[in-house]
């Protein structure tokens, strides 16, 4: 049986040139959030705080994790989990409006209150495994973010057995928050990728875009198979190859379809979403990946600041609008579907 997790595999590539940098780039690595996380900072207006700008980055993480983790048995969310009610942070209380509000926007297609489903198939952990049919059917039944509310500080679940998983936005508001660490400490130019979720800070230091190459999502080894030039964005990929496990030769996937309760299939192998804000393009990411290619890309036809970039199972890659001019193939297996 075969197993890849986060840890292993990033999903972005960047191609990186610092000419007309007045500073070496400085990096720093930790494990936070499951997952390598990486900063480099490229420019800055003083680059010697680059190493505390750096640490306050990856405190503001890990305060974040410690808040928001339902691993972590005294954080908001385990004690709202385990209780059915608690008090949140403005933080806290922010991530869990933001992510109700894309469940609201997908009809469901990402739900925050996951976390039992998730928990019974495991993917990704030791534990991974295949469910009994009528765990999978006990578990779903739990799921339905129309039974978490918010009222004031204060989170309460309305549903026996439903539990709060942020696993698929709460890396994207961890990259928010260090970027807002490393603006506020006069960084210009710099690259936060925590476990292939991208938030790039400006351009690079010599004024071009970054080039970012968008894996295969059937190559465990990292081939890119396209290269798309941006900055100042998020991007953010949901695919079948992030977590997964295979048994008797069928793939299971980590993105799990809250109405069936197994992996989601509908011909979509990664989905990429560009945007401004990090929190967004991770929740949006798992939420348009489980909508499909059509309305995936309807909503971003509908929304002039969120892009998308869709590998099918077909070796078609389809995109939106508004980076067509910034988006080249790479990889001739692949066929980019004009529409």
């Amino acid at each position: 049986m075969k197993k890849n997790t986060a840890l292993a595999l990033i999903s972005i590539f960047l191609f990186i040139s610092c000419k007309g940098s007045s500073m070496e780039p400085v990096s720093s690595t930790e494990i936070l959030l499951g997952t390598s996380c990486f900063i480099t900072i490229y420019g800055m207006e003083k680059p010697s705080n680059a190493d505390a700008a750096l640490s306050a980055a990856f405190n503001s993480i890990d305060e974040m994790e410690h808040r928001l983790s339902m691993n972590i048995s005294d954080s908001e969310i385990s004690v709202i989990n385990r209780e059915g009610h608690g008090t949140l942070s403005p933080d806290s209380l922010d991530v869990l409006s933001r992510a109700l509000g894309i469940a609201n926007e997908s009809a469901g297609r990402f739900d925050p209150t996951i976390g039992t489903l998730v928990s019974l198939w495991g993917i990704g952990s030791n534990g991974q495994h295949i469910p009994e049919d009528y765990e999978i059917e006990s578990a779903v039944a739990t799921v339905d973010y129309s039974a978490l509310d918010l009222e004031g500080n204060t989170a309460t679940l309305n549903k026996e057995g439903a539990q709060i998983d942020l696993g698929a936005i709460a890396k994207g508001h961890a990259a928010d928050l260090a970027k807002r660490e490393l603006l506020d400490a006069g960084v210009t130019s710099a690259i936060i990728n925590l476990g292939g979720n991208v938030q790039l800070l400006g351009g690079k230091p010599d004024g071009s875009a970054w080039r970012i190459g968008i894996q295969d999502p059937r190559d465990s080894r990292g081939q890119y198979i396209a290269v798309l030039e941006t900055e100042d964005t998020a991007v953010v990929t949901s695919g079948i190859y992030e977590r997964y496990f295979e048994v008797d030769g069928v793939h299971y996937h980590h993105i799990l379809d809250p109405d069936t309760g197994y992996p989601v299939w509908n011909g979509v192998e990664s989905l990429t979403i560009v945007t401004s804000d990090s929190i967004t393009a991770d929740g949006l990411s798992t939420a348009l990946f489980a909508m499909g290619r059509e309305a995936a890309l309807e909503y971003a036809a509908a929304h002039d600041n969120v892009d998308v970039i869709i590998v099918d199972d077909q070796s078609n890659v389809y995109l939106s609008e508004g980076i067509r001019d910034s988006f080249r193939m790479t990889d001739p297996d692949f066929h980019l579907i004009e529409e």
